[in-house]
């Protein structure tokens, strides 16, 4: 297992490289002046001309790039136009928001998710079968914004139970965290339900069953366990977007995240932000993927044993 992670981790390095390479580059494909963009309209030639010298703009571009990397090496990432503060810090303050709604969306789609898919397994064509796989489609089919905003209406204009927007207390919580999650709980539902469906006709299953065990005992102890592969693949996958892209989700319910920043920083054309940010949430990625290839050795021993 730690060859396989080292190998695994070797191998994200040209990915990662390419991504800092893309993100360098955004600060040149995105239209207009980015100083112009920093001091406005209003600003002298001679501010102008300053910023410049101080960002490098005017050195050559393996020049600028090679100034770029070495920050980033160190663990700077720049400074932010609109808070006027290092991006570090900015992403330092927000990310731990969003991490927070995406564990609570995940942690949710997985107790739902595996329990539905396992339920609907045990008795298929049955009454529960066919009411989880009708709702899973429409799970899958709705958007995240659309779902959020019923959400919204339903449950915190209509019933008034849970705040509609905003950040603070468990209950702020609650909509932003089912309407992100209300994705993966219907995916995980069904993959669940297909896995176990051809694991519980498997020999193995037969044999446990031969011997006396429970019912439970045989779809919890054997034939879960064994259809958990591919459910720890979307979960991995699940989670990963989460982390990176609840961009929506953010913005619909006011929630301070890293997400939101991104959004308030492209509508301000604040780059060194965009270029942080997307740089910062890349690597995420990748290490989100690493732990996913961990989990596979804990649920399948033959991955540990390559």
């Amino acid at each position: 297992m730690p060859l396989l992670l080292l190998r695994r981790a070797l191998l994200s390095i040209p990915t990662l490289f390419g991504v800092l390479v893309v993100v360098f580059l955004l600060l040149y494909v995105a239209p207009g002046d980015p100083v112009q963009a920093m001091v406005g309209e209003r600003a002298d030639a001679a501010t102008i001309e300053r910023l410049r010298a101080e960002l490098r703009l005017d050195d050559p571009l393996p020049t600028q790039f090679a100034h770029y990397a070495a920050g980033i090496l160190s663990g700077d990432l720049g400074r932010s136009y609109i808070t006027n503060r290092p991006i570090v810090a900015d992403i330092a303050e927000r990310f731990p928001r969003t991490l927070q709604l995406a564990g609570a969306a995940m942690l949710l789609a997985t107790i739902l998710g595996i329990s539905i898919g396992t339920l609907a397994a045990i008795r298929p064509h049955g009454w529960f079968d066919r009411v989880a796989l009708a709702t899973t489609y429409l799970g899958i089919s709705f958007p995240v914004y659309w779902i959020g905003l019923l959400l919204i209406l339903f449950f915190a204009v209509s019933l008034r139970w849970f705040p509609a927007s905003g950040y603070g207390r468990p209950e702020f919580l609650v909509l932003p965290a089912l309407a992100l999650g209300s994705r993966s709980i219907a995916y995980l539902a069904r993959i669940t339900r297909s896995a176990m469906l051809e694991v519980l006709g498997a020999d193995f299953v037969r044999t446990a069953r031969a011997k006396g065990l429970s019912e439970r005992a045989v779809v919890i102890r054997h034939a879960l366990r064994n259809a958990l592969i591919p459910v720890v693949t979307v979960i991995g996958l699940d989670f990963g977007a989460y982390l990176t892209g609840s961009i929506l989700t953010e913005t619909i319910f006011s929630w301070p995240g890293i997400g939101r920043y991104v959004v308030m920083a492209i509508s301000r054309r604040d780059l060194p932000a965009v270029q942080g940010s997307v740089l910062f949430l890349s690597v995420v990625f990748v290490v989100v993927n690493l732990l996913t290839d961990v989990a596979y050795g804990q649920v399948d021993p033959r991955v540990r044993a390559k």
